[in-house]
């Protein structure tokens, strides 16, 4: 991502208490277009960070919308954004990079959105309608103040979306319902904080529900199911390096130069896959399918236990 584009934030808007839009416009060049569900990098003082683009990819007028909730965190980027950028500042961004498109073989789509995970569905529901196409959104969040695009949503999709006002249990008693009156040929799209996305993922899988038509956008990557570990791996059958329990593989490998592609780092995206040869592999990511998992890993978030033997072109 070395490339990038000098942006000028035209317009801030405070959607909420914590959430704000930022709209970014180029006035030297003419920005590059984008698919419904692709993100874009910032170039903040604190390194990069994604955010999902919300404008309709087929309505583009060379500017680029993003929301942003506040996080707690004084030092992160979120509350950067949100306490220093202002209207008429510059800010650098990388081109849009779309992990989580939409399945336009689908017969229907179905969102499941919960708090700021909303932001990837909002580009997706203006392209599907601009197309004519079948959709609708499950929107989880604490009240209607705490709900981004509440107003918008309301008068553009009265009738595509459901949303979950309530309590705990009433919520995932009403999400389960939901899942099992799915279409014959529907597609899943989640986004969300971890514990919605795999409560979401979880009751899918108990429902039987195929999981290629399950797709995820996770902030971060998905929790592992074990605490990590050292391991051991020999690459390309000549180089033997260790892996340390707070290191990724592809960290492990940059070190040690061996060069590998890589873009997410959260192992939805497949930039990193590598082969491998020899040895049992824990699987973190979310990209590869269960056949594929039999001689593949993804090295930004998946681990080898013990020793593993992989090959790297």
């Amino acid at each position: 991502m070395n490339r990038f584009y000098e942006v000028k934030v035209q317009k801030v808007d405070k959607l909420t208490s914590d959430i704000k839009r930022f709209t970014f416009i180029s006035e030297r060049t003419g920005l590059p277009s984008f698919g419904a569900g692709s993100h874009i990098s910032l170039h903040l003082p604190m390194g990069t960070r994604q955010y999902s683009l919300i404008n309709n990819p087929l309505d583009m007028k060379n500017e680029y919308v993003i929301a942003v909730k506040k996080s707690g965190q004084q030092e992160g980027a979120s509350s950067y954004l949100h306490e220093n950028i202002q209207e008429g500042d510059l800010v650098k961004v990388s081109p849009p990079h779309n992990y989580f498109p939409l399945r336009l073989e689908a017969k229907h789509h179905v969102f499941f959105a919960a708090g700021i995970g909303i932001t990837p569905f909002w580009s997706m529901m203006a392209y599907l309608t601009s197309l004519g196409e079948s959709f609708e959104l499950h929107y989880v969040a604490s009240s209607e103040d705490d709900c981004p695009f509440y107003n918008e949503m309301n008068d553009m999709y009265p009738n595509q979306i459901i949303y979950y006002f309530m309590s705990r249990d009433s919520k995932n008693k009403k999400l389960k319902g939901a899942l099992k009156s799915l279409k014959v040929g529907t597609h899943i799209y989640i986004c969300g904080p971890p514990s919605f996305m795999n409560f979401i993922v979880d009751h899918c899988i108990e429902l039987g529900y195929p999981k290629k038509y399950i797709h995820e956008e996770r902030f971060k990557p998905a929790t592992a199911k074990e605490k990590p570990q050292p391991f051991m791996v020999t690459v390309n059958t000549k180089q033997s390096i260790q892996v340390d329990k707070d290191q990724s593989l592809l960290d492990a490998l940059h070190k040690a130069d061996i060069p590998l592609s890589f873009a997410c780092r959260i192992g939805i995206c497949g930039s990193c896959e590598v082969k491998v040869c020899n040895g049992v592999v824990l699987h973190n990511d979310t990209c590869l399918t269960d056949n594929e998992k039999q001689d593949k890993m993804l090295a930004c978030v998946s681990r080898g236990i013990n020793h593993i033997s992989i090959a790297v072109e």
